[in-house]
C-alpha cells in the first residue's frame, strides 16, 4: 500500500484575533474560542435560573467565569488526541453504528430456522464390576 502525502493541513491554520477594532486584547484568542464563549454565554443566560447556575451568586463568576472556564476546557483539553466536542461526536457515532461489519458495511444476519423436531437417543446404564 502506498502512502499519499497530503499537505492540506498546512493551509488549515486557525485564525487568531489579537485586537477588536482599536481595543487590544490581553491575550490572543481564536475564532473557535470566541464561538465557544458566545455559545456558553447564551447557554448561561438561558439556563441561569436552573440549578447549579442558580446557586452562583456572583454575576462576574456566573456570566464571565463559567463561560471562560468552559471555553478554556473545550479548547485545551484533548481525549485520544481529539478536542472534547469531536471526541463526544465520534464516541456517539461509535455507539450508534452497527458493531458487526464486513468491509465497512453492516452485516445483516439471516434468520436462523430452528427445526422443531428433536432426535432423542435412548441410553442404558450398565453397572459392571471391574477386575
Amino acid at each position: 500500500m502506498k502512502k499519499i502525502r497530503s499537505y492540506s493541513s498546512i493551509w488549515s491554520v486557525e485564525k487568531v484575533i489579537y485586537a477588536i477594532n482599536d481595543l487590544r486584547l490581553p491575550f490572543p484568542i481564536t475564532f473557535s474560542q470566541m464561538a465557544w464563549f458566545v455559545a456558553c454565554e447564551f447557554a448561561v443566560l438561558a439556563l441561569g435560573g436552573l440549578p447549579p447556575l442558580s446557586m452562583i451568586d456572583g454575576a462576574l463568576l456566573k456570566y464571565f467565569g463559567v463561560p471562560a472556564g468552559i471555553t478554556w476546557f473545550m479548547s485545551r483539553k484533548t481525549w485520544d488526541g481529539k478536542k472534547p466536542f469531536r471526541f463526544v461526536r465520534s464516541y456517539t457515532a461509535y455507539l450508534l453504528r452497527p458493531k458487526q461489519t464486513f468491509a465497512g458495511k453492516p452485516v445483516k444476519l439471516k434468520r436462523v430456522h430452528i427445526r422443531p423436531e428433536i432426535t432423542t437417543v435412548r441410553s442404558e446404564v450398565i453397572h459392571a464390576v471391574s477386575d
